[in-house]
């Protein structure tokens, strides 16, 4: 749901639904004690939002609107954390875009990968970028604890969450890697990275130097000579 303005005697609210995000209070006029003044320097920012308001409602009578609830908090973390190599490996590939796109395949995206809740001509910040990535990596350390059954180092848990953030959580449950690894084939299961590099039918060499890169980091090796 888009946002849009409502007005009250108290003040002039910034609505989403039937909750407030942003608030301007009026105060009387010096000059005129019979009117109201509104100091609208900080509702410019409402109309340079991605869902900028294109509405106004105004309630000379009843009650303000409560302010919009905060977000619940996001589910515990798995304990394991993914380590800088993964980290590093990332950001290189996903890179960094502040202005919404289209990917490969045409699906929104934003920041490093961020592709959930993403709508055209959105834009974000550095910080905003980099707590998105937090959340979405964590979701998928998650995936990978709840799918791989056998022992894995820093590295081999490291390499498959940066292989469940590119290709997803339910591609890597159905994969033949996920399959001969919780066998306990180690080697048979990082020779299956170099196997996901398409995108839309098509083989892309961006995708298969970061599957070397995570095949490479799966096996302690050096996987920087493919960034």
């Amino acid at each position: 749901m888009g946002t849009w303005i409502k007005e009250t005697k108290k003040a002039i609210y910034l609505m989403q639904g039937g909750y407030y995000i942003s608030k301007i209070s009026k105060y009387p006029s010096q000059s005129n004690p019979k009117e109201q003044v509104v100091n609208v320097t900080g509702m410019r920012a409402w109309f340079t939002r991605a869902d900028a308001p294109g509405a106004m409602a105004v309630a000379p009578t009843g009650d303000d609107p409560p302010p919009l609830p905060p977000p619940p908090p996001p589910p515990p973390s798995s304990g394991r954390s993914t380590n800088a190599a993964g980290l590093r490996l990332i950001k290189t590939f996903e890179g960094l875009r502040l202005r919404a796109y289209q990917d490969a395949v045409g699906i929104w995206t934003i920041g490093y990968g961020t592709t959930s809740n993403i709508r055209p001509g959105m834009v974000i910040t550095e910080a905003e970028a980099e707590r998105l990535l937090k959340r979405d990596v964590e979701r998928f350390e998650r995936a990978v604890n709840s799918s791989i059954a056998v022992s894995l180092n820093d590295n081999q848990f490291s390499a498959l969450v940066s292989f469940s953030y590119n290709v997803g959580a339910g591609a890597l449950r159905n994969s033949t890697l996920r399959r001969v690894l919780n066998q306990g084939n180690y080697t048979a299961a990082a020779n299956e990275f170099p196997r996901w590099n398409r995108a839309g039918g098509r083989v892309l060499a961006g995708l298969t130097r970061r599957r070397n890169a995570e095949r490479a980091l799966f096996l302690s090796q050096d996987y920087t000579q493919f960034l």
